[in-house]
């Protein structure tokens, strides 16, 4: 037997089973008056005002009704990933989800109660990686303001794989690379600092040095054959984890083949490599690769908060007002929830093909600055 629509199970219980007060029929569909007693199941995370009660959950007052109704039926069949929501849908059929969703849906929006939200965020940032400059500028003595460094013995960092310079970043901190400096500056950056930095650098365009070394290029040719799998035939390669060697210092590579030589980078294939090379050989060999052009990437310029609103906007409308029942309304969204809800489409914890693919190529910072500036916003 299909079971009656929770506010009519209440009913019974309240008023007895005399008969007297009891309803006869369903809630008509989007009953406000039905959702509003449902609300109780609700109130203790998302507020019987629709406003929510913890940073991390949605607000729900003036959000569309079809858009809460969906997110309810996401956690009946199974798709929800939090177990209290689905604990809670359990209890409910499918009358109780579209009353409960009329009446979040009546209330006054939640950008604009007393205090919510701040100021909005401004849009005019012109310079993607202006947060990013000044955690580089420790990075600039040694190598270089943009990454490339005339420095005799320090690498260049511009146009390296992303993936390589956080993998580097990385293994400072982890102890795996022992170098004390940047030991001592790996330390404190977070994830977010480290992605964002690696970011930067990988969208700069390297430029070859001038230190060739003591090596002659022409005979480094014949000693790059074991490295050629890897690194690429001149040294520019396609692995996102493998270092771009093209165009960087000779001294550098000199320093660095020898540590994987005596051990004090531990890298056992690179060890392999290297092990058999005489002096000379790895002049040579430093020589041929620093005297190479270094490949750009293709690694798009980051977006500003504006390019990123212009692409959100074509489904959440501007600055976060939707028009669309299909498409929430992010505009005055709790700012923790906004972010976790990026994070999970970014990492696929939430299946959204369309979400998926805006927010694959979104870094920490992106994700920070586009749940700041849609919780500033007001709805219109």
């Amino acid at each position: 037997m299909r079971r009656k629509p929770l506010l009519i199970a209440w009913t019974v219980i309240l008023l007895g089973a005399t008969g007297e007060g009891r309803a006869q029929d369903a809630p008509a569909p989007g009953d406000v008056v039905a959702g509003k007693a449902i609300a109780a199941l609700c109130a203790d995370c998302h507020g019987f005002d629709g406003i929510a009660r913890g940073p991390g959950i949605p607000h729900l007052a003036g959000q569309f009704a079809d858009y809460i109704h969906a997110g309810l039926t996401r956690y009946k069949t199974g798709d929800g990933k939090d177990e209290r929501m689905n604990q809670v849908v359990a209890v409910l059929a499918g009358e109780d989800m579209t009353n409960v969703a009329a009446y979040y849906a009546s209330l006054k929006p939640f950008s604009e109660r007393p205090g919510e939200p701040g100021e909005p965020a401004a849009l005019a940032e012109p310079d993607p990686f202006a947060a990013v400059r000044e955690a580089t500028a420790a990075c600039a003595g040694c190598h270089g303001e943009d990454g490339n460094t005339d420095i005799p013995g320090m690498p260049s960092l511009a146009g390296q794989h992303l993936s390589y310079l956080m993998n580097s970043l990385s293994a400072y901190q982890e102890g795996t690379r022992t170098e004390p400096t940047m030991q001592a500056f790996a330390e404190p950056l977070t994830r977010s600092d480290i992605e964002d930095m690696a970011y930067f650098y990988a969208a700069i365009e390297p430029l070859r040095t001038e230190n060739l070394g003591e090596g002659d290029p022409f005979a480094g040719l014949a000693v790059t054959a074991p490295c050629v799998g890897c690194h690429g035939r001149e040294g520019n390669t396609g692995d996102p984890k493998t270092p771009r060697l093209a165009g960087l210092d000779a001294d550098y590579l000199v320093a660095a083949v020898n540590a994987y030589k005596d051990g004090s980078r531990d890298h056992s294939i690179m060890r392999d490599a290297v092990i058999e090379l005489r002096e000379q050989d790895v002049k040579d060999l430093a020589a041929f690769y620093a005297s190479k052009e270094p490949k750009a990437l293709p690694i798009r310029k980051p977006l500003t908060i504006a390019e990123w609103t212009e692409r959100c906007s074509r489904c959440h409308g501007t600055d976060g007002n939707s028009t669309d029942e299909r498409f929430p309304i992010l505009a005055g969204q709790d700012e923790a929830y906004l972010l976790k809800a990026m994070r999970a489409f970014h990492g696929g914890a939430r299946a959204n093909e369309m979400m998926f693919a805006m927010s694959f190529m979104m870094t920490e910072s992106d994700m920070r600055n586009l749940a700041a500036y849609y919780a500033r916003q007001r709805q219109q």
